[in-house]
C-alpha cells in the first residue's frame, strides 16, 4: 500500500481472507500476516504515544479483534480458543466480494481510486462492482461468473458502437488500427482498458449508466494493453514514454 493512512475498513476483506487461508488466526498472526501483505509505510508506522515500541498499524489491526471487535460485531468472525474463526456470514462476504476486491487492488489503478472503490465495495450495496473479462491479466487466476460476462459484454458493445460511430477504432496510445494493418481479418477489433474500477448501477438486471461507464474505457491495441498491465501504469504515462521514444 501507499503511505496513506490504513483504516479498519480497508482491512476487513484481507483479514477475512487470512482467517480462511489459515483456518483461523490469533490477533498476532492476523497482524503479522496483514503487515506482510499490505507493507504499511509512512504514518502507518508512526509510534503510539501511550504504547512504547508499538505503531499505529498494529492498533488498527487490534481494533478488528480487540477493543472495537469489529469482525465479531459485524458477524464475520467468532473467537474460539484464542483464535478468530470465519463465520458463515464472513465466508459469504468473502466469496461475494473477493473477486472484485482483488481486481480493485491489483495495481492497475491509483491508490486514490483503490481507496474509494474499496469503501464503496463494502459500504454501499447499490454499487455492484465486476471484473471485466478483458482486464484479467496472465497468471492471475480469477473465476469469471456468468453475470460478469453479461455485464462486461454489454459495456464493451456499447463502447465499441460509440467509437465506431466517430471512426476511432484504433489504439488511443500508439494509433494502431487493426483493420488497416490486417485488412478484413482485423475489421471491427479493438481492446478496451478500464482507467479505474467502475461500479455498475443496475435496475431490473439492466445496466443504466452505460455512458458514464463508457467514459472510463480507452480503446487500445493488444501490445499497449499488455504493457499497461505489466507495469501498472496510467495511459497518459505510456503515451508520454512513446512520444519520447519517437523523437
Amino acid at each position: 500500500m501507499s503511505e496513506e493512512r490504513i483504516l479498519e475498513k480497508h482491512l476487513i476483506i484481507p483479514a477475512l481472507k487470512i482467517l480462511k487461508d489459515l483456518n483461523g488466526a490469533t490477533t498476532k498472526e492476523l497482524r503479522e500476516t496483514l503487515k506482510q501483505i499490505l507493507k504499511p509505510m509512512g504514518e502507518n508506522l508512526a509510534p503510539l504515544l501511550n504504547r512504547p515500541g508499538d505503531i499505529k498499524f498494529n492498533q488498527i489491526v487490534r481494533n478488528l479483534t480487540g477493543s472495537h471487535k469489529k469482525l465479531v460485531k459485524m458477524g464475520f468472525a467468532q473467537l474460539n480458543n484464542q483464535k478468530y474463526i470465519l463465520t458463515e456470514k464472513g465466508e459469504k462476504l468473502l466469496i461475494d466480494k473477493l473477486e472484485e476486491y482483488e481486481y480493485i487492488n491489483s495495481g492497475y489503478f491509483t491508490k486514490k481510486s483503490q481507496e474509494q472503490a474499496n469503501e464503496e465495495l463494502l459500504s454501499n450495496e447499490q454499487h455492484k462492482y465486476f471484473v471485466p473479462e478483458d482486464e484479467i491479466s496472465e497468471g492471475k487466476l480469477i473465476t469469471t461468473v456468468t453475470k460478469t460476462r453479461k455485464r462486461s459484454t454489454k459495456l464493451r458493445e456499447y463502447a465499441f458502437d460509440y467509437y465506431k460511430k466517430i471512426n476511432q477504432i484504433k489504439c488511443d496510445i500508439c494509433g494502431f488500427n487493426f483493420e488497416e494493418n490486417y485488412g478484413k481479418f482485423g475489421r471491427d477489433y479493438i481492446e478496451f482498458h478500464h482507467i479505474k474500477p467502475i461500479s455498475v448501477y443496475e435496475e431490473d438486471g439492466k445496466i443504466i449508466n452505460l455512458e458514464e461507464a463508457r467514459q472510463n474505457l480507452v480503446p487500445l491495441c493488444s501490445n499497449c494493453h499488455k504493457i499497461l498491465h505489466r507495469n501498472s501504469i496510467a495511459v497518459e504515462l505510456l503515451k508520454e514514454a512513446m512520444n519520447k521514444s519517437e523523437r
